[in-house]
């Protein structure tokens, strides 16, 4: 029987998958259930760094709503003349201007390796590390490019997810392929 505050008091088993599933600790269709900070932290982590690739690749004048305005980041793969120069906004270029100069141009796919390992920096900040393959389109087809790359978000007090630092680095296949023989 429900009572004032919609709770029941009936013994009836529910059985997982009947009925609609209301609950707000759930992620984009799936039936995981975020109910701890840390797994929606986890989740958000994720979810941000693949919104952030395919802006990277698909629309990169959308990025700014990604990047707190403090973001630092090591990026051969779109800065000029494939410099590891860190970046920030006081640099000459910043870090907007090299991710939205460089992108869409650059590169028109990706795929993340695997689950990105997650960590969790603070409440509000999450950091992570991962294979990637971007693709880019040549006079000879499409060529792959493997790299790794790590990330640091924060979460704001409205609840948005902001990019803080950003490092992609090529990875070395040559050092895999050696360990295999």
């Amino acid at each position: 029987m429900p009572t004032a505050l919609g709770l029941t008091n009936d013994k009836k088993k529910t059985v997982p998958g009947e009925g609609p599933h209301v609950s707000s600790s759930t992620t984009m269709g799936s039936n995981t259930r975020l109910d701890t900070i840390s797994k929606r932290n986890h989740a958000a982590a994720r979810e941000m760094e693949t919104l952030l690739w395919r802006a990277l690749c698909d629309d990169p004048e959308s990025l700014k709503e990604y990047i707190a305005h403090d973001c630092v980041m090591i990026n051969p793969l779109l800065a000029p003349r494939n410099s590891c120069e860190p970046l920030s906004k006081d640099t000459e270029p910043n870090v907007v201007d090299v991710l939205q100069a460089g992108a869409g141009r650059k590169f028109h796919g990706f795929r993340i390796h695997g689950d990105p390992l997650v960590v969790e920096v603070d409440l509000m900040a999450v950091a992570l590390v991962y294979k990637i393959s971007l693709f880019r389109h040549g006079r000879k087809g499409t060529r792959e490019i493997v790299a790794t790359a790590g990330s640091t978000w924060r979460q704001t007090a409205g609840a948005d997810w902001l990019l803080v630092q950003f490092h992609v680095q090529y990875a070395d296949e040559d050092e895999e392929e050696d360990e295999e023989e």
